[in-house]
């Protein structure tokens, strides 16, 4: 079995949803996350989540020694275009995994090892193209790859040197394996929810698929995540590696996240599982209310917004309905041929 390492340097106070995510990591026990923080609040690590205690300023100077040039890195969250480099910057503790990662935080993990197999692991070297979740082999030929200059695109020392963000994680090493047309693992494994839509819709799926997202949610139950939506007055199931909440409002209601214990999560609520999964379950919870949804939106990010920001949610969440729009009615005229 290929060794796995997710990489995660995080600093400040651990997300509302934390709790979650490191029991989901518990389940799946082959697999490492290596978490570096400031945060010693006291939690219940598993033994897979191997904790490095650290500073930022500590971490800045510790990405700075691993180029000849002076790196702009004055704030946590731009650690994340730095993701591609973990390779080389992390070398000493990655040097007993095959592959090593980098994953985001607000995210439930399902059955890792269902998805990620050895055979899918041993025929690519880049395994996703979201920063929420993508591995490399662990060598020195692909750990330097991000240093390749693809012409007229962002490339590491632009990302690097720069305050403005460029996704350096996802479009940027993305542009690189496209380049020197190096295959990648790029299917759409995971539950990615959108985060303008008022009730859970998945992204990054077939636009064919949009009648699954009408009344939908999700089951975390013995380490597998599944989704559960309606059709035609019937459940279906689909399984996935992990659901990514993508900054939605979400909150957190579990009282336990012991072993044995399920969790249900719907729009925006995650909590123990109580209750049997029925019909009427599913069309209560899922749905919910547009004005709550906003409403808890503009309450979660009170001190960042601004009008700019707000007008381009709005054009954004426009857009993606008139895509959605053109795609059905292009289906449409296909079935009418």
């Amino acid at each position: 079995m290929f060794k796995i390492a997710y990489i995660i340097p995080y600093f400040g106070r651990m997300p509302i949803g934390f709790k979650a995510w490191l029991a989901t990591c518990k389940t799946n026990k082959t697999v490492d996350w290596l978490l570096f923080t400031d945060d010693r609040s006291n939690y219940d690590y598993p033994e897979n989540v191997k904790v490095y205690y650290t500073t930022f300023e500590k971490m800045k100077a510790r990405f700075q020694e691993n180029f000849e040039f002076e790196i702009y890195l004055d704030r946590p969250w731009k650690i994340c275009e730095y993701r591609p480099a973990f390779g080389e910057i992390f070398k000493e503790e990655l040097k007993n995994y095959d592959f090593w990662g980098h994953c985001d935080m607000d995210m439930i993990w399902g059955d890792i090892r269902k998805f990620l197999t050895d055979d899918l692991l041993g025929n690519y070297e880049k395994i996703g193209f979201q920063g929420h979740s993508t591995l490399y082999r662990n060598n020195d030929e692909v750990n330097s790859r991000y240093k390749t200059i693809v012409p007229n695109k962002i490339n590491y020392k632009e990302a690097f040197t720069n305050e403005k963000g460029y996704c350096f994680d996802e479009v940027g090493i993305c542009d690189i394996y496209d380049y020197l047309k190096i295959p990648y693992f790029r299917e759409t494994n995971f539950a990615h929810l959108d985060m303008f839509e008022t009730s859970f819709f998945l992204g990054h799926l077939p636009q064919s698929d949009d009648y699954k997202n009408k009344y939908q949610i999700f089951v975390w139950e013995n380490g597998k995540l599944q989704r559960k939506y309606l059709k035609d007055k019937k459940i279906y199931t689909e399984e996935y590696m992990y659901l990514h909440f993508f900054c939605r409002p979400m909150k957190y209601k579990a009282n336990s996240y012991e072993e044995g214990k399920s969790l249900v999560i719907y729009p925006d609520v995650l909590e123990n599982k109580d209750k049997v999964i029925d019909y009427k379950y599913i069309k209560k919870h899922g749905h919910c209310s547009a004005l709550h949804f906003y409403l808890s939106v503009a309450y979660q990010r009170r001190k960042k917004l601004t009008p700019k920001k707000v007008l381009k949610a709005v054009k954004t969440k426009i857009r993606n309905k008139k895509e959605r729009k053109n795609s059905k009615n292009a289906i449409r005229s296909e079935k009418i041929k």
